[in-house]
Protein backbone atom coordinates (compact mmCIF):
# COMPACT_ATOMS: atom_id res chain seq x y z
CA UNK A 1 0.00 0.00 0.00
CA UNK A 2 1.28 3.15 -1.04
CA UNK A 3 1.52 6.12 1.86
CA UNK A 4 1.90 9.25 0.48
CA UNK A 5 2.22 12.94 2.98
CA UNK A 6 1.40 16.42 1.29
CA UNK A 7 1.14 19.96 2.19
CA UNK A 8 -1.54 21.76 0.75
CA UNK A 9 -3.54 24.66 0.57
CA UNK A 10 -7.06 25.14 -0.74
CA UNK A 11 -8.02 26.16 -4.31
CA UNK A 12 -10.18 28.67 -4.57
CA UNK A 13 -13.31 26.56 -5.77
CA UNK A 14 -12.53 24.89 -2.46
CA UNK A 15 -15.10 24.35 0.21
CA UNK A 16 -12.14 24.89 2.97
CA UNK A 17 -10.78 28.05 1.17
CA UNK A 18 -12.47 29.89 3.09
CA UNK A 19 -11.88 28.31 6.73
CA UNK A 20 -8.18 26.95 6.34
CA UNK A 21 -4.50 28.02 5.89
CA UNK A 22 -3.62 24.51 4.07
CA UNK A 23 -3.33 20.58 5.57
CA UNK A 24 -1.08 18.17 5.91
CA UNK A 25 -2.54 15.42 4.09
CA UNK A 26 -1.83 11.56 4.26
CA UNK A 27 -2.98 9.35 1.42
CA UNK A 28 -3.40 5.81 1.83
CA UNK A 29 -3.87 4.31 -1.35
CA UNK A 30 -4.68 0.28 -1.85
CA UNK A 31 -3.26 -0.32 -5.22
CA UNK A 32 -0.63 -2.66 -6.87
CA UNK A 33 2.06 -0.41 -8.24
CA UNK A 34 3.47 2.36 -5.98
CA UNK A 35 3.88 4.92 -9.32
CA UNK A 36 -0.19 3.77 -9.66
CA UNK A 37 -0.79 4.62 -5.87
CA UNK A 38 0.79 7.77 -6.09
CA UNK A 39 -0.87 8.63 -9.37
CA UNK A 40 -4.64 8.14 -7.25
CA UNK A 41 -3.58 10.19 -4.76
CA UNK A 42 -2.19 13.31 -6.70
CA UNK A 43 -5.35 12.84 -8.54
CA UNK A 44 -8.11 13.03 -5.57
CA UNK A 45 -5.92 15.76 -3.87
CA UNK A 46 -5.53 18.06 -6.43
CA UNK A 47 -9.45 17.74 -7.05
CA UNK A 48 -10.06 20.47 -4.34
CA UNK A 49 -6.28 21.26 -3.26
CA UNK A 50 -3.06 22.48 -4.50
CA UNK A 51 -0.05 20.76 -3.74
CA UNK A 52 2.97 22.99 -2.46
CA UNK A 53 4.98 19.66 -1.38
CA UNK A 54 5.29 15.90 -1.03
CA UNK A 55 6.73 15.08 2.01
CA UNK A 56 7.29 11.72 2.01
CA UNK A 57 6.09 8.59 -0.26
CA UNK A 58 6.94 4.80 1.13
CA UNK A 59 5.50 1.67 0.79
CA UNK A 60 4.05 0.18 3.90
CA UNK A 61 2.32 -3.27 5.18
CA UNK A 62 0.20 -3.57 8.07
CA UNK A 63 2.73 -5.04 9.93
CA UNK A 64 4.56 -1.57 10.20
CA UNK A 65 1.36 -0.28 12.68
CA UNK A 66 0.63 -2.93 14.67
CA UNK A 67 1.48 -0.77 17.98
CA UNK A 68 0.21 1.79 16.02
CA UNK A 69 -3.72 1.57 16.39
CA UNK A 70 -4.90 4.61 14.50
CA UNK A 71 -2.78 3.75 11.79
CA UNK A 72 -4.37 0.28 11.15
CA UNK A 73 -7.48 1.64 11.17
CA UNK A 74 -6.62 4.29 7.85
CA UNK A 75 -4.73 1.01 6.60
CA UNK A 76 -7.89 -1.40 6.81
CA UNK A 77 -9.90 1.20 5.80
CA UNK A 78 -7.80 1.85 2.75
CA UNK A 79 -7.78 -1.84 1.94
CA UNK A 80 -11.95 -1.81 1.79
CA UNK A 81 -12.09 1.20 0.09
CA UNK A 82 -9.17 1.78 -1.99
CA UNK A 83 -7.90 4.72 0.24
CA UNK A 84 -8.26 6.92 2.79
CA UNK A 85 -7.02 10.44 3.21
CA UNK A 86 -6.81 12.38 6.35
CA UNK A 87 -7.21 15.93 6.62
CA UNK A 88 -4.80 17.75 9.24
CA UNK A 89 -6.36 21.38 8.62
CA UNK A 90 -4.82 24.49 10.19
CA UNK A 91 -6.18 27.67 10.07
CA UNK A 92 -6.12 30.78 7.85
CA UNK A 93 -3.66 32.68 10.16
CA UNK A 94 -1.36 30.00 10.91
CA UNK A 95 2.34 30.02 10.11
CA UNK A 96 2.37 26.63 8.19
CA UNK A 97 6.25 26.81 7.50
CA UNK A 98 6.56 26.27 11.42
CA UNK A 99 6.81 22.45 11.89
CA UNK A 100 6.08 22.38 15.53
CA UNK A 101 2.75 24.49 14.54
CA UNK A 102 1.11 20.36 14.16
CA UNK A 103 2.28 19.32 17.56
CA UNK A 104 1.83 22.70 19.36
CA UNK A 105 -1.64 23.42 18.23
CA UNK A 106 -5.09 21.13 19.02
CA UNK A 107 -7.15 23.12 16.37
CA UNK A 108 -5.40 20.60 14.28
CA UNK A 109 -8.63 18.48 12.81
CA UNK A 110 -8.92 14.98 11.22
CA UNK A 111 -11.49 13.93 8.25
CA UNK A 112 -11.52 11.09 6.99
CA UNK A 113 -12.58 10.18 3.21
CA UNK A 114 -12.66 7.17 1.58
CA UNK A 115 -12.94 5.96 -2.27
CA UNK A 116 -14.73 2.97 -3.31
CA UNK A 117 -13.47 2.45 -6.56
CA UNK A 118 -9.42 1.79 -7.40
Amino acid sequence: MGLIHYHAIPKPTSPEFQKSGGAYINCWIFYTWQDGAECLAKFEVEKEWIITETDEISWVELEDFIEDEESKEYFLQAQTDGGCFVFHYYPLDAEDADEDFELENSTTNNQKITRTEH
